[in-house]
């Protein structure tokens, strides 16, 4: 009797085994399978997962809404959404609010099968979008959903959550008018017209009581405005005194040597070197009033250029000493860039006219043509030490923003423009000597590209192998995309919570 129970229960075992092994080859065979779509429109970017549909199943769509001006979630926003098919059918729904930061899940359910369109408008306060999406099938039945095969894939993951939360943005790649440039090491100079070292021609002391209006390092002085007062000594008044009395002794002389030339009454070596007399101490006199006013505080040092204080190097109460230096003036309302060019480009350094350049603390590449400049040297003398020619341009310098004494990243120009592929720098990672960057396939899903690339302009470098244009590249975040890469465990983020 407990052989017989034995044999029936083994009899429904088998049985059970077999049942599920057939059901479960049977799902198998007619796997329902997934779908995604990436789609770039006027603000946002849509990156929507939904299952293959049947008719009278509901649908949970995961729609992910990516704001373009930031790459940022859309946190907030009423979405509309409307199927319609190519027999008319309709379907509409509308989600308030996204379920959480950047998604919006909606359940739809069709009753006719067929090709839908679906229709989303977005409004809200601070972004609003149509986004049209074409193909959504609807089956009427299992078997007619094509089988998917399950393929392992290459492609690197990093999700949306993962992007929204740090400095993130693609970019498609298309063509940018680019010109061959050679790369150089620089710095900024001040014009030598607008940079001035004021020196005292006299000597005295800087009296508290006819100086309250003691410049300030970084205040803006214009042309002869007063910069000191200084009260003379003696013998300071009278060195003054002697100078313009030489000067109006000189010229009185020289207009008597001089009247008496035109009479041939004098020979040409005295008129020579009465003339030469006045103009040397004419230029004495003048070089005094220059730079100093008489007023009744005694004689004020006034600013030979308009510009900024950069340096003081005196004080109220200081003794002051004839030609002893008193303040620094600087306008940096146009400026020289000093191009160190390479000996073996001198070609170029004689024939550029224009140049760009980037300075620490600024991440934009700017151009000289852009900012007014000009070249307007080459050095006759080559630098030994480096072996580089010296190459200047001039520019405008607006807001003041590039200071003099700053080192540049130099690219001098040496050829037309021409449109070639490019992508932006930031787009690029160095590894071990190759460059490589990472395109976009779909909305979470990236490729690792090597890149053959050539030279770099305005910001841009050109490729001339491993992209295509259209092909959508990320320009900031590459380095998490690659760590996300190396070590999926290392990404930001912890992935999708549906």
């Amino acid at each position: 009797m407990v052989r017989n129970i034995f044999k029936a229960v083994l009899a429904i075992t088998i049985f059970v085994v077999i049942g599920c092994s057939d059901n479960t080859e049977k799902n198998d065979d007619h796997s329902l399978g997934s779908n995604s779509i990436t789609q770039f429109n006027n603000a946002t970017e849509v990156f929507m997962e939904y299952p293959e549909i049947l008719v009278g199943n509901d649908v949970k769509f995961l729609i992910h809404l990516t704001h373009l001006k930031d790459f940022k979630a859309v946190t907030q926003g009423k979405l509309e959404i409307e199927f319609l098919s190519q027999s008319g059918a309709k379907v509409s729904i509308t989600e308030s609010q996204p379920a959480r930061a950047g998604i919006y899940t909606p359940m739809v359910r069709f009753n006719v099968p067929g090709k839908y369109t679906m229709t989303m408008i977005l409004s809200g306060n601070s972004i609003s979008d149509k986004i049209v999406v074409r193909e959504i099938v609807v089956y009427s039945s299992v078997d007619e959903i094509p089988k998917q095969t399950d393929e392992k894939s290459s492609l690197i993951s990093f999700l949306k959550e993962q992007q929204w939360k740090i400095d993130f943005a693609t970019e498609e790649v298309g063509k940018q008018i680019l010109q061959n440039s050679v790369p150089a090491t620089g710095e900024i100079i001040a014009k030598p017209e607008n940079y001035s070292k004021v020196v005292s021609p006299v000597a005295g002391i800087l009296l508290l009581k006819n100086n309250s209006s003691f410049p300030k390092i970084g205040s803006y002085i214009s042309k002869g405005s007063v910069l000191f007062n200084i009260s003379p000594s003696a013998d300071a008044s009278s060195n003054i005194q002697k100078i313009k009395s030489d000067y109006l002794l000189a010229k009185s002389e020289f207009e008597r040597v001089q009247s008496l030339f035109e009479k041939k009454a004098a020979a040409q070596r005295r008129f020579d070197e009465a003339r030469f007399d006045f103009e040397s101490k004419q230029a004495s006199y003048y070089s005094l009033m220059d730079q100093i006013n008489f007023t009744e505080h005694g004689y004020a040092i006034i600013s030979p250029i308009n510009g900024y204080v950069e340096n003081i190097t005196v004080h109220l109460g200081s003794q002051i000493n004839s030609g002893q230096e008193l303040v620094t003036i600087i306008n940096p309302a146009r400026l020289i860039l000093k191009a160190n060019i390479p000996a073996s480009k001198y070609e170029v350094a004689n024939n550029a006219s224009d140049a760009s350049f980037k300075i620490e603390g600024y991440e934009k590449e700017l151009a000289i043509s852009a900012l007014g400049g000009r070249k307007i040297s080459v050095s006759s003398t080559l630098n030994i030490e480096n072996r580089t020619i010296p190459v200047y341009f001039e520019f405008s310098n607006p807001q003041n923003r590039i200071k003099v004494g700053m080192y540049a990243e130099v690219f001098v120009k040496n050829g037309g423009h021409q449109p070639c592929v490019a992508v932006p720098e930031g787009a690029i990672i160095d590894e071990d000597g190759l460059h490589s960057a990472y395109v976009q396939v779909e909305g979470e899903s990236f490729e690792k590209r090597i890149l053959k690339t050539g030279f770099s302009d305005g910001g841009y470098v050109q490729v001339m192998e491993g992209l295509r244009e259209g092909e959508r590249i990320v320009t900031k975040g590459a380095y998490q995309v690659r760590l996300a890469a190396l070590s999926p465990e290392s990404a930001i983020g912890q992935g999708h919570v549906h």
